[in-house]
């Protein structure tokens, strides 16, 4: 829910200020009864398959060594025998005559004088690395990525919250060529010319899936993402010259990016679902510049209100006291409203900013019913376009929250 709103699309004395603030999120399908404890892994369906490549590589490396220790154990007397053959045969030659043996050079066109054979030296066969998927740190990885809000780590009676990783996928890398018209200006002369630019491109893909189980192994929640299976596209920077094809790094570092972007959304997912999510929220407040003192008031709602939204995070307790302190200046405000008197103190404009910062401390609050109210009545006055976007969005998040509290029996 991202709540913005300009503030040009209010009178001129309406500002707007970006506030940020975390709260919790109910979950939409909370476990029951409700959990204390959690633990959380990450495990590689290809761990088998990799550990069956390295032990295929150990074995080669192994036999590779045994051949060659045997070799150069071999090797003294392969030398031994090529010299005794070497010696046998120069003693037979030399035993020949002179005459059989310009005979044999001369008219026979042979020479038949020995020649010692050459005996290799033995080397050690080189056996390359079997191209295995990476192995992560996956105590790392589920302690960084994988948590539920709300609950604890801990083994006792807890959930068991795990992701397979399928592994990373990508394809080769291919050059795309783009020819772009281009115009330069030389002594006030323009000269268009193509000119070809170059880039990477490459697919990937990590898939993955995960299983929440309770402390009697049954489930509460699997799925392995849609999106996971489908193929993302790099798309390098573009050059006017070709651009190398070593991208070893490159594809790394998306390797490590999609692995890291998954592990965040299956969390988001089980976290919406199970978990007291710690939500971040951005929205616009409004407030009163007048030149006189006039609408102090609406701006201490505003600083009240602040502080509250930004202590929500650390002191639920006094952030909801501040926003209560702000939301009791604010309805103070509202009786004075004449949204036919553009010279009110309180007029249309103050009136409907007034609401929109009321329905955002509403739904911190999960006030449904006060908000219902401010629901109505923006459905019956006559807003802008924006404005009426702004309700829409504000409906749109009301009716999840409804679903929620109903869902937590609130």
């Amino acid at each position: 829910m991202a709540f913005a709103m300009a503030f040009n699309a209010l009178a001129q004395s309406v500002k707007g200020e970006q506030i940020t603030y975390t709260y919790t999120k109910l979950p939409s399908h909370p476990v029951q009864p409700k959990p204390t404890n959690y633990i959380s892994s990450v495990g590689a369906a290809y761990d088998a398959e990799n550990q069956k490549l390295m032990a295929q590589y150990e074995a080669d490396k192994a036999q590779a060594e045994a051949d060659y220790q045997r070799d150069m154990a071999d090797y003294p007397n392969k030398i031994k025998a090529a010299d005794e053959k070497y010696e046998r045969e120069m003693k037979a030659w030399n035993e020949k005559s002179t005459a059989s043996k310009i005979i044999e050079k001369q008219v026979l066109n042979e020479n038949n004088r020995p020649v010692k054979d050459y005996v290799p030296q033995p080397y050690r066969r080189t056996v390359p690395m079997p191209a295995m998927k990476t192995a992560y740190d996956n105590n790392a990885l589920a302690s960084t990525y994988l948590f539920i809000d709300g609950l604890q780590k801990g083994a006792a009676n807890a959930l068991s919250y795990a992701v397979t990783l399928q592994g990373f996928e990508s394809t080769p890398a291919r050059v795309v060529s783009e020819v772009k018209r281009e115009s330069t200006v030389v002594n006030k002369v323009a000269t268009t010319t193509d000119v070809t630019y170059y880039h990477i491109e490459f697919t990937y893909r990590h898939p993955m899936s995960f299983r929440v189980t309770n402390a009697i192994n049954q489930e509460i929640y699997a799925a392995a993402p849609a999106e996971f299976t489908e193929f993302k596209t790099y798309k390098g920077p573009a050059t006017k010259t070709q651009p190398s094809m070593d991208i070893s790094a490159t594809v790394k570092a998306m390797e490590d990016k999609c692995l890291q972007e998954n592990l965040k959304v299956i969390n988001h997912m089980v976290n919406d679902r199970i978990g007291f999510e710690r939500t971040e929220e951005t929205f616009e407040m409004y407030y009163v510049k007048s030149k006189n003192e006039s609408h102090n008031d609406i701006q201490d709602a505003f600083n009240a209100a602040n502080l509250g939204f930004k202590m929500l995070g650390t002191n639920e307790a006094q952030g909801a006291m501040k926003l209560n302190e702000a939301i009791g200046i604010w309805n103070k405000a509202l009786e004075e409203s004449d949204i036919d008197n553009k010279k009110a103190r309180i007029d249309k404009d103050i009136t409907v900013a007034i609401y929109f910062n009321l329905l955002e401390a509403y739904f911190a609050l999960r006030n449904t019913a006060a908000a219902d109210e401010i629901l109505k009545t923006l459905g019956r006055m006559d807003l802008s376009n924006r404005d009426k976007k702004q309700r829409e969005a504000y409906e749109q998040a009301y009716m999840d929250l409804k679903l929620r509290m109903a869902a937590n029996g609130l």
